[in-house]
């Protein structure tokens, strides 16, 4: 009996997904966002903050990277139109005042890129435990050309440094979506926490 090409396809990718770890039995696993009557999100049983609008994907890190969790979406355009918002426990740095914690931030931010970030404004941001500080930045790099515009919001938990960030990506003729800075601040202003760090219970 002939065994047809399709299903010899079907069998390699079921045994290498098996053997890759993907393949798993049961259902699928609980979505760490869940929606409250309020009309908010709550990430984690830990973040909550207001409902993003459509086309914001959600993005998680494994513990050790460089970012707690954030959102991505694709933009209209040419190459690398995007726009991806993050919450960071651990910013750069290790200062606990705002202004030394910019300077420490962004001499290692997007530390793979050639771009040279020039501070477009520097601003006060209400968060709700607390003021925070909102940075906007934007680089260039004329030999990929490409762009990209930044904000980051710094703000505390208990005592340490948190921050939130944007990054926007354009191609160098293409224009920012400031749209999606709105939604970014939005989720920032909104943030609340709903139980101690690790650090506040020690």
């Amino acid at each position: 009996m002939k065994i047809k090409p399709f299903l010899i396809l079907f069998l390699i990718l079921i045994l290498g997904c098996w053997f890759s770890g993907c393949a798993t039995f049961g259902p699928p696993p609980k979505s760490p966002l869940q929606r409250t009557a309020q009309g908010t999100v709550v990430y984690d049983e830990e973040f909550e903050f207001a409902l993003l609008p459509p086309g914001w994907k959600l993005i998680q890190v494994e513990s050790g990277g460089e970012f707690g969790f954030g959102f991505l979406k694709v933009d209209p355009g040419a190459f690398p139109s995007q726009s991806m918002f993050v919450y960071d426990e651990e910013p750069f740095g290790c200062t606990t005042k705002f202004e030394d914690r910019e300077k420490e931030f962004f001499k290692r931010f997007l530390w793979n890129s050639v771009m040279n970030f020039q501070v477009l404004e520097r601003k006060k941001f209400q968060l709700q435990n607390g003021e925070g500080l909102a940075v906007t930045v934007e680089g260039k790099d004329p030999v990929r050309k490409e762009k990209a515009k930044a904000e980051v919001i710094f703000g505390k938990r208990g005592e340490r440094v948190v921050a939130w960030y944007i990054t926007q990506w354009r191609h160098i003729d293409g224009t920012y979506d400031p749209s999606a800075f709105t939604v970014f601040e939005k989720f920032a202003a909104s943030f609340k926490y709903l139980k101690k760090s690790f650090y506040e219970t020690l």
